[in-house]
């Protein structure tokens, strides 16, 4: 889940459900391919599964550097959610993802 410091929510993987039955499913990538923001990745590094970790990413290695990358919002109200923090500049870009590892490889 990542949610704005002020608890906006921008991405939820239960919302990607395809079954309608809100489990949602889970962001998958691989450790240095580049394909999740820097913050996130780094916030991951040493989790166990099971292990829930919630972390604060600044803009420097998340959205106002890396806007491109993983996760992106998967609606158009999230996406608007989104970019009233990261295109705003009277806010500070830094957004919060609560994590739960569910798989590693």
């Amino acid at each position: 889940r990542l949610l704005n410091l002020n608890g906006v929510i921008f991405y939820d993987t239960k919302s990607n459900d395809p079954n309608g039955f809100g489990e949602g499913t889970p962001l998958q990538f691989t450790v240095g391919d580049k394909s999740v923001l820097p913050g996130l990745e780094s916030g991951l590094v040493g989790m166990k599964k099971g292990g829930i970790r919630r972390i604060i990413v600044p803009a420097e290695v998340g959205y106002g550097a890396f806007p491109g990358l993983e996760p992106q919002p998967l609606t158009e109200v999230e996406r608007r959610a989104l970019d009233s923090v990261v295109k705003n500049p009277r806010r500070d870009q830094t957004v919060m993802f609560d994590c739960k590892v569910e798989r590693l490889k």
